[in-house]
């Protein structure tokens, strides 16, 4: 290295030493061993921090359930219970279950009839404060009615297998 290299270069190093002992850092030694660089004036505040505590789990969220009401049923207990389940078999067309229906529903004490829809074969219906729609549903000589929500899924409030129940004592 020649002597105006080293001349221009000491200056530079000066400055970036300076620059380096002046911003106050310190080193921190972590527990694996290796080293970290902080500032001096957050070293005491960041390890006292809330923040960097270990966290605690409550011991109630560390073991397993095992309450018997959180068990996941069998598959074939599943589909046992819905093949057993409140829905109306009728052996006859969808178009005549459709207004046995309608009739039925206008001599069921409670029941409030709301939009009617042959083409899809379900009345919209509220029972004692519930709303629910119960459809007819089936092909040729075989009809089943059941309660199912807006979206089509199956309803199974008291207040729905109560009136399902009226229903079929009444339908036959």
């Amino acid at each position: 290295m020649s002597s105006s290299s080293f001349a221009r270069a000491t200056p530079v190093i000066a400055i970036a030493a300076v620059m380096l002992v002046s911003t106050g850092c310190s080193m921190i030694k972590r527990p694996d061993g290796s080293l970290r660089f902080l500032p001096q004036a957050h070293n005491s505040e960041y390890t006292k921090s809330r923040e960097n505590r270990p966290l605690d789990v409550p011991p109630d969220l560390d073991t397993p359930a095992t309450d018997p009401t959180m068990q996941v049923p069998a598959v074939g207990a599943v589909a046992s219970a819905a093949a057993s389940g409140p829905t109306i078999t009728l052996a006859d067309t969808p178009a005549s279950s459709w207004e046995r229906l309608g009739k039925a529903l206008d001599h069921v004490d409670g029941v409030s009839v709301g939009q009617r829809s042959q083409l899809l074969g379900s009345y919209e219906v509220q029972y004692k404060g519930a709303s629910m729609l119960l459809r007819a549903t089936g092909s040729g000589t075989s009809t089943s009615i059941d309660a199912v929500t807006p979206a089509g899924q199956p309803l199974r409030t008291p207040e729905a297998l109560e009136l399902l129940g009226l229903l079929r004592n009444r339908l036959g």
